[in-house]
């Protein structure tokens, strides 16, 4: 009989064991890293400043003249929020020129807030996180593409 108490004290200990490892343990995956996943020939746009939360990948137009505005009414982030005055920061990896507009057909006061110009790959916009640009957080609703 003692050999067996002994055994069934032994797991129910191991069990405990496992059970405080586990619920202490932090995830195996944290959020991703800043400015993760944007693949080439994209504009990422993210929902919080530096590159983190959520992310929105528009495609620009094909190289070659071609322009084209993104109203960001039709966009969503992974996370299914729209993007519509929701981005904080962005990354281009195309070759394209992008402005970045709030308000581009003058509904109420058109601004451009921000610009990169063409061959900038790996170029970043972040508006959460210098007080400088804080104005600009979350006003983005349009970008303008020129791809040579």
């Amino acid at each position: 009989m003692a050999l067996k108490s002994f055994k069934s004290a032994t797991a129910i200990a191991g069990a405990l064991a496992g059970a405080v490892l586990f619920l202490t343990a932090a995830p195996a995956s944290a959020a991703n890293p800043p400015y993760d996943g944007c693949p080439a020939w994209a504009l990422c746009l993210y929902q919080d400043g530096g590159g983190a939360g959520s992310k929105a990948i528009v495609v620009p137009p094909a190289a070659g003249g071609n322009t084209e505005i993104v109203r960001l009414t039709k966009v969503h982030f992974l996370n299914g929020t729209l993007a519509n005055d929701q981005v904080s920061s962005w990354l281009n990896n195309s070759q394209c020129q992008v402005e970045f507009w709030d308000d581009p057909y003058g509904e109420l006061h058109p601004s451009q807030i921000d610009f990169t110009p063409t061959w900038s790959w790996g170029a970043k916009g972040d508006y959460g996180s210098n007080t400088n640009e804080y104005y600009d957080n979350d006003r983005l609703s349009a970008v303008r593409f020129y791809c040579p």
